[in-house]
């Protein structure tokens, strides 16, 4: 659960402060002190934020890439911030499996995005780990969820 908090002020902060990185990361800091996130939650948020901040040229790449025929700039707040927060994840935090960063995603969608807007993330999402992660059996080996 406190992953799940962890990821909503990610994104809160993402939507806030949309292209100003280094704002970004004093909104973020203070959202967390908000909801008291434990030592571990809160290293997870800053690494993930971090993760976001340094590689958004990267992960705006390949929203774009894989959001046919939509610019991520004309993306809504809130689904460029939750798209930004799953690639970094499923890039950057290797730990985590594939899985669980969708249905992360798709969950904020569904609570804060617009109305298709978790269908759109699960499509983008799903392709890009398809075409990008899956592709490498290493990766694809170190990144299955456990519970399958």
């Amino acid at each position: 659960m406190s992953r799940n908090k962890a990821r909503l002020v990610a994104m809160q902060g993402l939507f806030q402060l949309d292209d100003d990185l280094e704002g970004m990361k004093l909104v973020i800091e203070f959202r967390a002190g908000e909801e008291e996130l434990a030592p571990r939650d809160s290293k997870y948020l800053e690494e993930l934020v971090n993760s976001v901040v340094d590689n958004q040229a990267a992960i705006d790449e390949r929203i774009g890439k894989y959001s046919i025929g939509w610019d991520v700039s004309r993306l809504g707040k809130v689904e460029r911030a939750i798209l930004r927060l799953a690639i970094a994840e499923m890039l950057y935090m290797t730990d985590i499996p594939v899985s669980v960063s969708i249905n992360e995603a798709v969950l904020l969608a569904k609570k804060y995005g617009a109305d298709q807007a978790s269908k759109f993330i699960n499509g983008i999402l799903g392709k890009f780990s398809r075409e990008e992660l899956d592709a490498d059996p290493a990766n694809r080996a170190k990144r299955k969820d456990p519970r399958q």
